[in-house]
C-alpha cells in the first residue's frame, strides 16, 4: 500500500498560490487602480490616452502608429502578462488536479459561478 502525499505538502501548494494570487494582484491591478482612483476624482481625468498620448486627435492610421499602440500597451500589461502566466503556472504545479477537477471541473451553474467569482478578483 502506497502513503499519500502529506497533509502539509498538499496544502503548502494552494497556500503559495494564494499569496500569489493576492500579492501579484495587489501590487499589479488592485494598488495601481486604487490610486488612480483619486487621481480621476481629483483632476476628473484618468490620465493621456494611450492612443493619443498628448495630441488632441489620435494619428492616422499607419503601420508607425500600429507598431506604437503595440508597443505602449505591451508596456502598460507586461507586468499584469507575467502575473497571468506564474498563475496559470502555479495553478498546474502546486494544485492537485483531482481537487482541482472535483472543485471547477463540472458545468454546474455553482461550479461555473465559482469559477467566475475567482476570476473577477484578477479583472481578467
Amino acid at each position: 500500500m502506497r502513503a499519500g502525499p502529506k497533509r502539509s505538502a498538499v496544502l503548502s501548494g494552494p497556500l503559495v498560490l494564494a499569496v500569489l494570487f493576492v500579492g501579484g494582484l495587489y501590487y499589479v491591478k488592485w494598488g495601481p487602480y486604487y490610486h488612480r482612483a483619486f487621481v480621476a476624482a481629483s483632476q476628473h481625468s484618468i490620465g493621456g490616452s494611450i492612443v493619443s498620448g498628448k495630441l488632441a486627435t489620435p494619428p492616422p492610421p499607419s503601420v508607425e502608429a500600429a507598431l506604437g499602440y503595440a508597443w505602449a500597451y505591451g508596456k502598460s500589461i507586461w507586468q499584469a502578462m507575467v502575473l497571468g502566466l506564474l498563475l496559470g503556472a502555479g495553478v498546474q504545479a502546486l494544485v492537485p488536479r483531482d481537487w482541482l477537477v472535483r472543485v471547477l471541473g463540472s458545468m454546474k451553474f455553482s461550479r461555473v459561478a465559482l469559477a467566475g467569482l475567482i476570476s473577477t478578483a484578477g479583472m481578467m
